[in-house]
This record gives C-alpha cells, structure tokens and sequence, in this order.
C-alpha cells in the first residue's frame, strides 16, 4: 500500500463514518502520521493535500464530540508544518466561518 491509498483510506473514514471512535482513530492516525520530519511524514503531509483531506478535518471541528475535536485538532497543527497545508487551513477554516477577503 502506497502513501497515497493509507491517506486516502483514513479520509475515506473521516468522510463517511459517523462514529466518535472511528472518527478520532482515524484522525489520530493522520495526526500520529504526519507529526515529525522524517521523509514518510512530509509525504503523508503532501498527500493529505493533494487527496484534499485539509477541508475535510476542517469541517469535523465542528463537532461536538470533545475528542473527535482533539483529534482533528491536533492532526491539522501538524499537518500545518507544511506551510501549504498552514496557508490552505487557514483559508478553509475563514470560509467556513464566513470570512472572506
């Protein structure tokens, strides 16, 4: 299994499923995945990117289950080492919010 299927399975789950568990799993997953600078992170980073996972985690902070939240949460602060990711987060999270410039 390439990086690009691991990503796109774990956001497949973040899409569809609606149970906290699986939901803060897989979000965990992704979190525990792209936390450091090893060669494979800074992939995993990239490819929740381009597979066009950041609105995706986006959007789950929304819900109202604290450690889903705490998952996304942490997933996206370091999915956000990669200054694209940082950029694009921000900007889905202002227009989600209604912001715009």
């Amino acid at each position: 299994m390439n990086i690009f299927q691991v990503v796109q399975s774990y956001l497949a789950l973040l899409q569809s499923c609606s149970n906290p568990e699986t939901l803060e799993a897989a979000a965990g997953a992704l979190q525990n995945l792209a936390a450091c600078y090893w060669q494979p992170s800074i992939e995993i980073r990239a490819a929740v990117r381009k597979e066009k996972g950041l609105p995706v985690l986006v959007e789950l902070l929304r819900m109202e289950v604290d450690r889903v939240v705490c998952a996304v949460a942490t997933a996206l602060r370091n999915l956000a080492i990669d200054q694209r990711n940082k950029e694009l987060i921000g900007r889905y999270s202002q227009l989600r919010a209604g912001v715009f410039f």
